[in-house]
């Protein structure tokens, strides 16, 4: 007898550490912090996001300060390396945001159509904040328990990004906070599309 093992349908996540400095941080958090924004149909309860589908924050920051200059480039380069392995050649950032929640807020599980390629950029995030939870797309597991969990049998994965840590992920793929409310003082995060 001969057994094969096939894992399908694999997701892509890429996870990256220390995408930015300190310094860094602290300019863009103060930016997001002071920046006239409204609200994202994405959230329930305190929150301001910058969302528009021609919106360019990533290269806005680079222009306005400094200390960011190659910010465009280095994440657009990441972006390109993680498209190509997910089966798409020359992925470009086409929209990029900035969203604020303050305690009590949720982030609704949701999906970014029109995008091939999503990516979350923490600026900042701690213990208290609410964690990114990536939806297993498999629709049979909500009509069905398994006994036990197994890689092929989980309903999510679930990340505590800190403040520089950057996820990109597939755009379909459903996304939110797993439902809990974030409860630090504020919790940023820089979202980027791209095609």
């Amino acid at each position: 007898m001969e057994k094969q093992t096939h894992k399908l349908f694999p997701t892509l996540v890429h996870y990256f550490k220390d995408v930015l400095s300190p310094a860094q941080l602290a300019i863009i958090s103060r930016h997001c912090l002071e920046l006239e924004a409204g609200e994202h149909g994405s959230f329930v309860g305190a929150t301001k996001s910058s969302f528009s589908t021609d919106s360019r924050l990533i290269e806005d920051l680079e222009v306005r300060y400094s200390a960011l200059k190659g910010l465009t480039q280095g994440l657009a380069g990441l972006i390109r390396e993680y498209g190509r392995e997910l089966g798409f050649d020359n992925v470009s950032m086409t929209n990029s945001w900035c969203n604020v929640q303050y305690p009590g807020s949720v982030l609704k599980h949701h999906v970014h159509p029109n995008a091939k390629v999503s990516a979350a950029l923490y600026i900042h995030a701690d213990d208290k904040s609410s964690k990114l939870f990536l939806e297993n797309p498999n629709t049979f597991l909500n009509f069905i328990r398994p006994d036990h969990y197994t890689e092929s049998m989980f309903e999510f994965a679930k990340f505590s990004p800190v403040p520089g840590d950057l996820i990109l992920f597939p755009s379909w793929i459903k996304h939110g906070s797993g439902f809990e409310a974030n409860q630090s003082d504020h919790r940023i995060v820089i979202s980027i599309n791209a095609n």
